[in-house]
């Protein structure tokens, strides 16, 4: 087993009996502490009142009780001061359970979990982040969004006129901007950077390096994700179609392979001819 460590998470590189190569990353953060616990709404509606009132965008975490990534962001991403900072201040919070509120999954066309949401007060989606958010990209993204003159968390917040400014800039990336060519020649997890962006197949797929953009041009095919990075699990065992998470995959095949989630990768690692089929 050998570890690599980049940026602030740690790979796991784990290697099973049918030479499969899988990536996870390893987690030892303890529970929200309860005095730091951040407010989140249960009822859309209620949030919907209160970003209206407030001017404050809504920021929506669409999770499951049987998600691992649900857990890990909730553990993890959620307890950055730095996180809870942000959202208490300038957001109005809102925890979807999946299984409880599947009409508002449907509304919202959620494909895999979690998905993390901003909700402008005026009720438009001007950011989707789907699959596992570090706090570092989500923090990123939260400073994108600038909330001009939004009332004190303590506040009174009736006779306010604040207005939101929503400038979320950033453009979306294929397969949420990791690197293929370092995932599949490096076994690392690393960003890419757009200036070493290229459009193929209708996306902007990003590389850390100028190098690893050429290896990728001279051989896309190579690197391109099998079923272009969908979870072949969740279609082959009748579930709704799921994009596929670069933090969860594997290396099989001298090909990457994307899942929806940890349960759909271990699912695939038991017996991974029994889905790749004659891919």
């Amino acid at each position: 087993m050998a570890f690599f460590r980049t940026g602030s998470i740690m790979l796991t590189l784990v290697a099973t009996v049918t030479g499969t190569l899988a990536f996870s990353e390893a987690y030892g953060a303890d529970e929200e502490p309860g005095a730091a616990r951040l407010t989140w709404r249960r009822s859309y509606k209620q949030a919907c009142d209160e970003a209206r009132q407030r001017r404050r965008p809504i920021l929506v975490k669409i999770t499951a009780t049987w998600c691992g990534p649900c857990r890990q962001m909730q553990q993890l991403t959620f307890t950055d001061e730095r996180v809870r900072r942000r959202l208490r201040r300038d957001f109005v919070l809102l925890e979807v359970d999946a299984d409880e509120h599947p009409e508002l999954v449907a509304d919202f066309k959620v494909q895999s979990y979690p998905t993390t949401l901003v909700v402008s007060h005026d009720l438009n989606v001007v950011k989707r982040m789907s699959g596992f958010q570090s706090a570092n990209d989500l923090v990123n993204v939260l400073e994108l969004v600038r909330v001009k003159d939004a009332p004190d968390e303590e506040g009174d917040s009736d006779d306010s006129e604040a207005v939101s400014a929503l400038a979320v800039a950033n453009p979306s990336y294929g397969f949420d901007g990791f690197c293929l060519a370092s995932l599949l020649d490096d076994n690392k997890l690393r960003k890419g950077d757009a200036q070493f962006g290229v459009e193929y197949r209708g996306q902007t797929i990003c590389f850390h390096t100028d190098e690893l953009r050429k290896r990728f041009m001279a051989n896309p095919e190579r690197y391109w994700p099998v079923a272009n990075g969908q979870c072949l699990v969740s279609s082959r065992d009748g579930q709704q179609v799921a994009a596929g998470d670069p933090r969860v995959g594997v290396i099989w095949r001298g090909k990457l392979w994307f899942f929806s989630d940890r349960e759909t990768q271990q699912r695939f690692l038991q017996q991974p001819y029994s889905y790749a089929g004659s891919l």
